[in-house]
C-alpha cells in the first residue's frame, strides 16, 4: 500500500501536464491544506517544481498585490525528471521576474 505522500508524487508521473492543487484535492479527497504541506515537502526534496507566474508583482509599475492588470492564477506543479534543468531559474532579486 503506498502511502498518500507518495500517492501526491506518483500523481505528477501519471501525466505530463503541469497539476493545479485544486483539482488534485478534490481527485485525492484531502484539504487543500494537508495537500499543500505534501506538495511543499516533495518541492523542498526536489522532486516537484511550482509552474506558471511566480510572484504577484506587476513588473510595470511594481505594485505589489493592487495592481488592476494582474491576475492571480491557481499555483500549478510539475514533476523534475532526472538530469533536467529547471526552465526557468529563479531571479536574483527573489522577486517573480522574468528578467
Amino acid at each position: 500500500m503506498t502511502s498518500q505522500l507518495r500517492e501526491v508524487l506518483n500523481r505528477f508521473d501519471e501525466g505530463a501536464v503541469p497539476r493545479s492543487l485544486n483539482q488534485m484535492a478534490r481527485e485525492m479527497q484531502l484539504e487543500l491544506g494537508v495537500l499543500q504541506v505534501m506538495i511543499d515537502y516533495w518541492v523542498r526534496k526536489g522532486k516537484l517544481r511550482e509552474v506558471g507566474l511566480a510572484g504577484n508583482a506587476c513588473v510595470t509599475c511594481g505594485t505589489n498585490g493592487h495592481c488592476p492588470f494582474i491576475v492571480n492564477l491557481p499555483r500549478a506543479y510539475e514533476r523534475v525528471r532526472e538530469g533536467e534543468a529547471e526552465p526557468n531559474p529563479p531571479c536574483a532579486c527573489g522577486g517573480g521576474c522574468s528578467v
